[in-house]
């Protein structure tokens, strides 16, 4: 996502959470020590597609090394998805992580038409793609996890907290598309020219910033504010990470208060960092993958 949503900071009052202190773990095995492949079974990747509702969906999926079953985690892009965070999915994998990516409907070749609702029913019918072919692909069904950026860190959240089944939830820089359509109501000039974005995403089929807004103002606040997602990640151990100068989608309007939602909810186990980054991590990549393999190898196999 682009565009300085400066209005959002507005929409939620209160104190900013603390950035984490400096990354202190050795990453020498997820960022520099490649595996040596099993003889019968190397690391792979599989190119794939599944159908929703008669669409056929684009997607890879990287194979970690060994028999398995492996824990496996669908990685989920924004919008309109020039970071696909791919570089994670490579550190999963050599930490003993499938890694399953893939674009939504109407996006990047994808069939189908470009839905920001709609995302929800796509990455719950890639985790049933998963779940159906465990055995081809050597998934452990029982340690399935999402990963999100941005849209695709709201994507993680909101399916997520339909799927009693999945074992974790991870959200990078996750948007809050509740706030974004009171900014739209609003008429606020930073949502508009936001909006004017969404024009130019030619990627995105029949997408443009007037379906968006119809499209977000046509769904209630249930379904679109992450604040409101917490009863259904009850259980499960729930990720978030945000970069401290991220201007795309401000961490005082969009990160704080949802984090602050769940950590009213004990049943909700939560981690959560800001780390120092731009929307995209650009200069704290490897920070980034520290904490989220961290937080995957200990609450997610």
């Amino acid at each position: 996502m682009r565009g300085a949503l400066c209005f959002l900071m507005l929409l939620c009052a209160g104190a900013s959470l603390a950035a984490d202190p400096p990354w202190p773990v050795d990453l020498d095995r997820a960022l520099t020590q490649d595996p040596t492949p099993h003889k019968m079974f190397p690391p792979s990747i599989e190119e794939l597609s599944f159908e929703v509702e008669g669409s056929r969906l684009s997607g890879i999926l990287y194979l970690a090394n060994g028999l398995g079953p492996h824990p496996t985690v669908v990685l989920l892009h924004g919008l309109p998805g020039n970071e696909k965070n791919l570089d994670l999915a490579q550190a999963m994998r050599r930490t003993g992580f499938n890694v399953m990516f893939f674009h939504y409907r109407g996006a990047w070749g994808s069939e189908g038409e470009y839905c920001i609702s709609e995302h929800s029913e796509d990455v719950a019918a890639a985790v049933d793609f998963l779940r159906e072919n465990a055995v081809r692909y050597r998934v452990d069904v029982n340690s399935l996890s999402l990963l999100g950026h941005s849209l695709g860190g709201y994507s993680a959240l909101a399916a997520g907290s339909r799927d009693p089944g999945l074992a974790c939830v991870g959200a990078m820089a996750p948007a809050n598309l509740g706030l974004m359509a009171e900014g739209f109501r609003a008429g606020e000039p930073s949502a508009l020219a936001f909006l004017e974005y969404a024009d130019s995403l030619f990627m995105l089929r029949n997408f443009d910033g007037a379906h968006m807004r119809e499209d977000l103002l046509s769904e209630p606040a249930l379904r679109l504010d992450t604040r409101l997602f917490g009863p259904g990640l009850r259980g499960k151990s729930v990720f978030m990470i945000t970069g401290t100068e991220d201007t795309v989608l401000p961490p005082p309007s969009m990160f704080d208060p949802t984090v602050k939602a769940y950590l009213r909810d004990p049943a909700i186990r939560l981690q959560y960092h800001k780390i120092p980054g731009d929307h995209s991590f650009s200069y704290s990549r490897i920070e980034l993958t520290g904490r989220t393999i961290d937080w995957l190898a200990h609450d997610c196999r």
